[in-house]
Order: structure tokens, then sequence, then C-alpha cells
């Protein structure tokens, strides 16, 4: 399977599995048999309610109820689904960014700014260019300097007991305090990589990066101190 490699700004290299085609385009159908849903049922209540009086059909009608909520579902869908729309969920692929960063606003808007274009040649420039890119990349991602990964099969880091912290806990490593968002979904991604031959050779380089900028030190193995951190920023911010 093609694997991608994303350098992380904590300058720790991590290998993804590229979102399969398959999975691109079923995930594709499974957004659109839910729009289809949508207009289905907004056609009814269209009607029912058109027929009784209480709406009109203008153009801004039509426009607001049908056209603007199909067209926004995809940019709606990854901006707060992180990265995801309900089909790339159930097909457990999700967009990220190639630098290693938490994709902003302006990368999913110009991934789908790009992909109104080519949708209007039916997807085929966007299946040409995955298959050639060779990055799990259409013109969108390209641009937008995004890419379509597989998610891990490793227990969610959202699943684990550092998320329910406590009240009584205290921080064993205050200098978490220190540590932006960036560096804790490091973190969380580096806990989330299902790569036996690499997983401990990127846990120790993060591990001995953030004990290095922050003044740590700790016996506790790889693992546990990371999961401690997350425990540890959790309490501070009162957040994960």
């Amino acid at each position: 399977m093609d694997k991608l490699s994303i350098e992380t700004t904590q300058n720790v290299s991590i290998e993804y599995e590229i979102g399969s085609l398959g999975d691109r385009i079923l995930a594709t159908l499974i957004d659109g048999l839910i729009i289809f849903g949508y207009y289905i049922i907004i056609t009814v209540l269209f009607r029912i309610v058109g027929n009784s009086g209480g709406i009109g059909s203008s153009f801004f009608i039509i426009l607001l109820i049908f056209i603007l909520p199909a067209l926004l579902y995809p940019l709606l869908c990854e901006t707060f689904m992180n990265g995801q729309t309900f089909g790339k969920r159930a097909r457990k692929i999700r967009v990220i960014r190639i630098d290693g960063k938490q994709p902003t606003f302006g990368n999913y808007l110009l991934r789908w700014l790009i992909g109104l274009v080519e949708i209007t040649f039916y997807g085929i420039i966007a299946l040409i260019t995955i298959v050639l890119n060779g990055k799990g990349q259409r013109l969108g991602d390209i641009a937008a300097g995004t890419a379509v990964i597989k998610m891990k099969t490793r227990e969610s880091v959202s699943n684990t007991a550092f998320e329910n912290v406590d009240e009584s806990y205290t921080p064993v490593f205050p200098q978490v305090a220190d540590l932006s968002d960036e560096d804790i979904t490091l973190i969380k991604q580096v806990l989330l990589v299902d790569d036996p031959e690499n997983y401990y050779t990127i846990k120790a380089k993060l591990v001995a990066k953030i004990k290095e900028t922050l003044k740590i030190e700790s016996t506790l193995d790889h693992e546990t101190f990371l999961r401690t951190l997350l425990k540890d920023f959790n309490k501070i911010h009162g957040r994960l």
C-alpha cells in the first residue's frame, strides 16, 4: 500500500497509509446518497408547505434551500468534522496537511473551490491526478497542501483514560503548559501510529525532543510519558 511520509514541526517523521482511490470513490458515493436523501426530504416538505401557500418559489428560496446546502456540504463537514465528511468517516479516511500541521479553514476552502472545477468534468481530472500523483492528492489537495489518508486502526486517543481526568489529579509535568495545541496534536498522532517497525523510533524521537525542550527528566517508558503529558495538558487547560 502507498505510504505518505510527513515531517512534523517537531522534526518527527510519521508515515500514513494513503486513502485508496476505492475508498475515496465510495466516500463520495455515500456523501452523494446523503445529499440525495436531503433533496428528497426537502422536496417533499417544499411541496407540502408550498401547496399550503406558506412558501414561494423564488430563486432566493431555491438557492438557500436546495443549492447551497449541497454545494457547501463537503466544506462544512471537513471544517467541523476534522477533515472528514460522513462518507469519509464511513470509509475511515481523512484530510490532513502534508506539512504535519492542523488543516485550517483556508486549506479546506481552497481544496473545495478547486473541487468545484474538478466535478464539472465528472471527476475525471481528479481521478487521473490521484492516480498519477502518488500521494493521494487531487488538484485541490495539491493546491491546498493536503492529502487524504487512511485512519489508523489503533485505539483512538479520545477513547483512552486521559480524556476523563479525575478532579483530584495532580499534573506530573507542569511544564506541559508550555506546549502548543500543535504539539498536543502531534502527540496524539504519534500515539495513533500503526507501524510496528517504526513506532518505537518515532516515539523515542518525540520524547527526546519534548524532554530537551521542556527540560524534563523522567524514567517513564515512552508511551506512558506521552500519555501522562496529555493527561497533564488536559488537567491544566481543561481540555484535550
